[in-house]
């Protein structure tokens, strides 16, 4: 009887280890997928960010400039010429996206009324974001990062680095010649 009790002792200790290790196992696992989770979700809108850049279609100043905090561009939405305006909201900690159409650019510039974009969400839980922009200084006969872009051509390149839980994510899209 007491070789039982002491069986069935040992038995319970050695459950209890097995089970406590196999129980913070699954927790580190489902940490481990809600961070690649979220990893993944910012690649995708950086992706996607940098896909519309690479399409929009050369233009001049009034449809692409350039903060360190805001990137507008030409673009299209159901094949209908815009304007595409990223930025970033301390507010919310958000980066937002507007979209203005061109006959609506045109219209308010006739009028002299405000325009009325398409806001949305792009992605949350953002620290910080931040355009720069890429150019060729033929002065100094090398390429310079600038913070903002004022200039009626293109850039080189834009960068966009953001701050999301800690980790840094950056992308940079080169941006087609005429």
């Amino acid at each position: 009887m007491v070789e039982l009790l002491i069986s069935v002792g040992i038995f319970s200790v050695v459950s209890i280890a097995v089970f406590s290790t196999f129980s913070s196992g699954l927790k580190v696992l489902r940490k481990t997928k809600t961070v690649d989770l979220a990893r993944q979700k910012i690649l995708l809108k950086e992706e996607r960010f940098s896909r519309e850049l690479r399409e929009s279609g050369p233009c001049r100043k009034k449809l692409f400039s350039g903060k360190s905090a805001k990137i507008s561009f030409s673009g299209t939405q159901n094949y209908l010429p815009c304007r595409i305006t990223y930025y970033f909201d301390e507010t919310t900690q958000s980066i937002l996206r507007e979209v203005d159409k061109l006959s609506e650019i045109i219209a308010a510039e006739k009028d002299g009324t405000d325009l009325n974009p398409q806001r949305s969400v792009f992605m949350v839980k953002v620290e910080s974001a931040q355009f720069s922009y890429l150019f060729l200084d033929l002065k100094k006969n090398s390429y310079i990062w600038k913070e903002e872009w004022k200039q009626d051509y293109l850039p080189v390149a834009v960068r966009l680095v953001i701050l999301s839980q800690g980790n840094n994510y950056a992308t940079t899209v080169f941006l087609p010649t005429a």
